[in-house]
């Protein structure tokens, strides 16, 4: 049996890359922040949308956290903090939600594997984000803005140097390769086997 919860989010959450994960850590603990998960595996599949949808900049995700798997929409169209935009489902079977979407049209791209650890400071989610061929990154997601901006200035970020983008972006500015590459022309994004973004 499939079932459903939903939620909704905006998004408020910067970007910080790159980061050394053992000096995060140190600088976490330092500032008070309380280790909510250590580092686990997430598994995700994500889809573009059917070619009728209007946006470009919006995509959907089946992504199994460990704790839960869940089932979101997601869209970032510009490169401000309130440019990024979440639906998100909890389901009960990650198969399933990825044979709905294929069956809704939705057109495979991806199935990726990321690293993540979570910590809570002064009302944010801190993550720690490692992915197969980049550097670790931190994302520091609140209720507001001001929260994003308090939490970052604690931790010793200059929030000008913050980042509102989806991970493609992080794959992009690394390789300098195109979205297109990233999203449509690489079909594995695992911890295992060679790096696809280096040729020869």
């Amino acid at each position: 049996m499939l079932y459903l919860i939903w939620f909704m989010a905006i998004e408020y959450e910067a970007t910080f890359s790159p980061v050394d994960k053992e000096a995060m850590r140190s600088r976490l603990k330092a500032c008070g922040a309380i280790l909510r998960r250590p580092e686990y595996l997430q598994t995700r599949v994500t889809f573009n949308l059917p070619t009728t949808h209007p946006n470009p900049h919006a995509w959907v995700r089946v992504r199994n956290e460990g704790d839960k798997i869940t089932l979101s929409f997601k869209k970032v169209d510009g490169r401000n903090i309130d440019n990024q935009h979440e639906i998100c489902l909890i389901v009960s079977d990650f198969d399933r939600a990825v044979d709905f979407l294929s069956a809704l049209g939705c057109q495979r791209k991806s199935y990726q594997e990321s690293k993540r650890e979570l910590w809570q400071l002064l009302g944010t989610d801190i993550t720690l984000d490692t992915w197969p061929w980049l550097e670790t990154f931190v994302e520091i997601e609140g209720p507001n803005e001001p929260s994003v901006k308090q939490a970052s200035r604690q931790l010793g970020f200059d929030y000008n140097q913050a980042k509102f983008c989806a991970v493609t972006d992080l794959y992009c500015a690394k390789y300098n390769l195109s979205v297109d590459i990233i999203n449509n022309q690489t079909p594995l994004i695992v911890f295992a086997g060679p790096n696809p973004f280096i040729k020869g």
